[in-house]
């Protein structure tokens, strides 16, 4: 097994918010997001959005098997915000369970059994209202994930979204990488000139170098510019350089770009992507490109840059803006886990429907970056799609 443990099965129902190991807590998380996305209509839009430019076969928002074995109550939303004075008498009962600072794992069978009862009122009367008593109660949770995820789903439904921005904040900050990427774009999402984004995207310091390669290079996504999993050195580059992608490029002048969150510095993104493969005559390159670093080469490709095979690692789903263009490419593999948490974040779809890409879902859920852990890819044969 990976040294990071994943979850392979989901807590579904209520039952996630009464225990607390990996599995539930992520569940916890999964449901919470999901119930936000209904709020805010994302799937509805994303549909839509597909739709307009005849690309509605195309994509799956939720894939249905995910949601047979994860099943999430449907929301009467009414389109109003919930006064948090409204919210929070609903809980009154449990305002001193919640006052305690104690991690969840060691909380008491109370606290535990008082967020079981509150996800069961959502699921006993699906409305607004119960929902906006679970996400104010979750903000208060011990865990960071769960308190990121209420607070990402919270904020149109809300009548006080500033304070969640705390959370979120806090969230970037998390050593959690998870919790991180998680709270990093939800906080894109409501709040795009948010200072610590400008932090988050930042350039690095001195590059490691070795050599070219005419064959083979990573592209980070959002907000990692300066992870270290990608570059030279690093331990996703590292276990491809030395086992699957000997040809992987390992030059200090290795191409990156803003990991900013928005469409434009995609676009950016993909024209620098195309110029850097054209001034060292690289055209052909295999791309593995993770989340939305895989939008930025499949964009490189309809801005004229021709590739090798696109491996699209934990890509969020967007095809009204971001399909490659098949000509320019020789083969489009994606890989992913199920219910990607940052996906549900970012308000896109989880799956390609399209007869020239090659899905592939690891027995994973929820963690986005499963896709560039090097004991996934071990366990699980990965290097057998490149």
């Amino acid at each position: 097994m990976p040294s990071h443990e994943y979850v392979t099965h989901p807590v579904p129902g209520p039952e996630a918010f009464r225990q607390t190991d990996r599995a539930a807590v992520q569940s916890q998380a999964a449901l919470l997001l999901l119930l936000g996305r209904q709020l805010r209509g994302d799937d509805q839009a994303v549909r839509a959005r597909a739709v307009a430019v005849g690309r509605e076969g195309e994509i799956e928002v939720l894939p249905a098997e995910d949601e047979a074995e994860f099943p999430v109550p449907r929301l009467h939303a009414t389109g109003e915000r919930v006064r948090v004075a409204d919210a929070e008498r609903g809980l009154a009962r449990y305002r001193r369970l919640f006052a305690r600072k104690v991690p969840f794992a060691h909380g008491t069978l109370q606290l535990r059994e008082a967020f079981g009862e509150i996800a069961e009122g959502v699921y006993a009367a699906p409305d607004s209202g119960a929902a906006a008593q679970l996400m104010e109660a979750c903000l208060r949770h011990p865990d960071e994930l769960t308190r990121v995820a209420a607070a990402a789903s919270y904020f149109e439904l809300t009548t006080d979204p500033q304070r969640l921005i705390k959370i979120l904040v806090r969230g970037t900050r998390s050593r959690d990488p998870l919790v991180r990427d998680l709270a990093a774009t939800a906080l894109a999402c409501v709040a795009p000139e948010h200072s610590r984004l400008r932090q988050m995207t930042k350039p690095g310091g001195p590059r490691p170098g070795g050599e070219p390669s005419h064959t083979a290079m990573l592209v980070h996504g959002t907000f990692a510019r300066t992870h270290e999993w990608w570059q030279p050195g690093g331990s996703f580059h590292g276990y491809l350089k030395n086992g699957a992608r000997p040809d992987l490029y390992d030059a200090s002048d290795r191409f990156d770009w803003s990991g900013g969150y928005s469409d434009a510095a995609r676009d950016i993104g993909a024209h620098d992507l195309r110029e850097w493969v054209e001034q060292r005559t690289l055209a052909g390159l295999d791309l593995l490109g993770h989340s939305h670093g895989a939008n930025v080469t499949m964009q490189a490709t309809k801005f004229g840059l021709n590739a090798g095979k696109l491996f699209l690692l934990s890509c969020p789903v967007h095809v009204h803006k971001y399909m490659p263009d098949f000509s320019r490419t020789t083969g489009v593999v994606s890989i992913r886990v199920h219910l990607d948490l940052v996906i549900l974040a970012d308000r896109g779809g989880q799956l390609f429907r399209h007869p020239q890409i090659e899905e592939n879902v690891l027995p994973i859920w929820f963690d986005h970056g499963a896709t560039h852990d090097p004991e996934v890819w071990q366990q699980h044969n990965v290097d057998a799609l490149l």
